[in-house]
């Protein structure tokens, strides 16, 4: 399977405004999900360290991953894995990897996401409904914080 999700959103937000909504656990967590998924991030953002994000979502689920890149206010990108995939073998196989780009636009920002390397059908198919809806609501975020 080689489908890749892509999209672009411009944000009515400086760029460091943007950069603290996606790299701020507190602040993630706010646009990740509503209060009663009860979304936790645990990561310091160092190259090769963990991602844990938790939450509930019908039933307790954790997605893991490792940080692959981290540079302030240009990009970051991990892997992905959840637990609601059903997918228990931890193999490279079953990871997603998640890249975030930014772009200073004047006084706003361009966000790029790219989501690369989907295990299965369902789990690209969950992954761009969700991430349609969530960088809408990521872009809100910012612009309220700006």
């Amino acid at each position: 399977m080689k489908q890749t999700f892509h999209q672009t959103i411009l944000v009515d937000a400086p760029i460091e405004v943007v950069w603290d909504s996606l790299s701020i656990p507190e602040r993630m967590k706010t646009w990740m999900g509503e209060p009663e998924l009860e979304i936790g991030i645990d990561t310091d953002w160092s190259v090769g360290s963990p991602i844990v994000i938790r939450g509930y979502h019908h039933v307790r689920f954790e997605n893991r991953g490792t940080v692959l890149e981290f540079a302030p206010r240009t990009w970051l990108s991990y892997t992905h894995l959840s637990s609601l995939s059903r997918l228990s073998v931890d193999e490279q196989a079953n990871y997603s990897t998640l890249r975030f780009s930014l772009t200073p636009m004047d006084d706003a920002t361009s966000l790029t996401l790219t989501i690369t390397g989907f295990p299965t059908e369902s789990i690209f198919r969950h992954m761009d409904l969700y991430w349609r809806g969530t960088l809408e609501v990521l872009r809100l975020h910012a612009e309220q914080h700006r």
